[in-house]
């Protein structure tokens, strides 16, 4: 794999899906056993306090679950003709972390609220151990660079991640004051990465 793009996940998201479809859980799949099982607890853990109501709608793919401002701005021909060895990996707070093609439900959790009984998300995740669960699955897919547009509470949820890696270039993408209105300037350059392929 030549790049990752780590990326925050939405408020927004699609409705509907397929119950029928195959899951896909590229994220998981990646981590060491031990890992993986620590990471489908996490999972459980904050699912357990969720009546999935759409579990009949069923599940599709990461990339068209979410619809907030900064996914308006990546063209789905982006993602689907990306440059080959080229993933985004999105942060969230259900999942933990899950790979652009990964299957997920449409679930109300976000990294960035408090919800009952955890606090807030992001510090609950960072607790339970996402930044090792993040470097593990890097040191696997072994990028050549990893490129983090995370927006600051979803940052935090995974912070020293970095520390962690072997032999990957991290470039950090800030935008300065701009707050919320950040939002497409990340999808423009999600979109520029996935077709180009360069950080």
């Amino acid at each position: 794999m030549g790049l990752v793009v780590l990326i925050p996940e939405s408020t927004r998201k699609a409705r509907g899906g397929d119950p029928y479809a195959k899951t896909a859980d590229g994220f998981a799949d990646a981590l060491p056993a031990t890992l993986r099982d620590r990471l489908y607890a996490a999972r459980a853990d904050v699912a357990a306090t969720w009546k999935n109501t759409t579990a009949r709608e069923g599940v599709m793919p990461a990339y068209l679950r979410y619809q907030g401002n900064m996914y308006r701005h990546i063209p789905r021909e982006a993602w689907e003709r990306r440059t080959r060895g080229v993933e985004a990996v999105i942060v969230s707070g259900l999942y933990g972390a899950v790979a652009s093609t990964d299957t997920v439900f449409a679930y109300p959790h976000s990294m960035a609220e408090t919800t009952l009984p955890f606090g807030k998300l992001n510090r609950w995740w960072r607790d339970h151990g996402l930044p090792d669960l993040l470097a593990a699955y890097l040191n696997a897919a072994k990028p050549k660079t990893v490129v983090d547009l995370l927006s600051l509470e979803y940052r935090e949820a995974v912070v020293g991640y970095a520390d962690r890696l072997s032999h990957v270039a991290v470039k950090t993408i800030d935008f300065p004051g701009m707050g919320r209105a950040s939002q497409p300037r990340r999808g423009e350059k999600v979109a520029e990465i996935l077709r180009t392929g360069k950080a």
